[in-house]
């Protein structure tokens, strides 16, 4: 089981991971409002400065040099807004993360002595998602922390990874085994979802005779 100081310590190195995933997040819904507004005002800028273009060529030269001067405006309105849509443009996901079998490893093997997990690979050695090392470290972390205590012995929480064709598209399954008692809140899973939508997948729950299975489902990046 499980000790206390260490499930806390290792929630800790999660909810920091949760929290910059948060804000990734956040940062990307504000970028998105950001540009769609400012694509708005540039339109309305186009159309200012076609307007005093036509005006210009209509008008005495008394009010001539005001339309130069909101030309003027439009223009260097135009350039700052054209800049601010590329301050708000967030950080693209990898197009092509880590090595799936070798970042599980890594995680399992990070957990020592803190957890009892093992890690059962079926998958070949260059399958890749758009998972980051980070990414599955925590992955793999989240589904292990949404395991519960128990009391006496207990199986240790396995981990697989395999390989599926899922419409004739090949994914990497990572699997957590039926026989782990998940917690209540679930929490833990929200956060393991949030990191596979990033990388275009899913997570599935499944009840098992004795437990839970839970599969996190990423495509594969560059497989043939």
């Amino acid at each position: 089981m499980m000790k206390t100081d260490v499930r806390l310590a290792l929630l800790a190195r999660q909810r920091r991971f949760e929290w910059a995933l948060a804000h990734d997040a956040q940062a990307r819904t504000a970028a998105t409002f950001v540009r769609g507004k400012t694509h708005d005002l540039l339109n309305l800028l186009q159309i200012i400065r076609l307007s005093a273009s036509v005006l210009e060529q209509r008008c005495d030269a008394a009010v001539r040099e005001i339309i130069v001067d909101l030309q003027r405006s439009a223009d260097e309105s135009h350039r700052s807004l054209t800049e601010l849509i590329e301050i708000a443009r967030p950080p693209e996901v990898a197009a092509r993360g880590a090595p799936v079998a070798e970042a599980v490893r890594a995680a399992v093997a990070s957990l020592e002595g803190g957890a009892s997990v093992r890690a059962r690979i079926e998958a070949r050695p260059e399958a890749v998602t758009r998972c980051t090392a980070e990414e599955i470290d925590h992955l793999v972390l989240g589904l292990v922390l949404d395991v519960a205590e128990t009391r006496g012995s207990e199986p240790p929480v396995e981990i697989l990874v395999r390989e599926r064709m899922i419409s004739s598209t090949p994914w990497i399954e990572i699997v957590r085994g039926s026989e782990a008692v998940p917690v209540s809140d679930r929490f833990e899973l929200r956060v393991v979802e949030a990191i596979a939508h990033r990388a275009s997948g899913e997570l599935v729950r499944s009840e098992q005779r004795g437990g839970e299975e839970v599969i996190v489902a990423l495509p594969q990046v560059g497989a043939r």
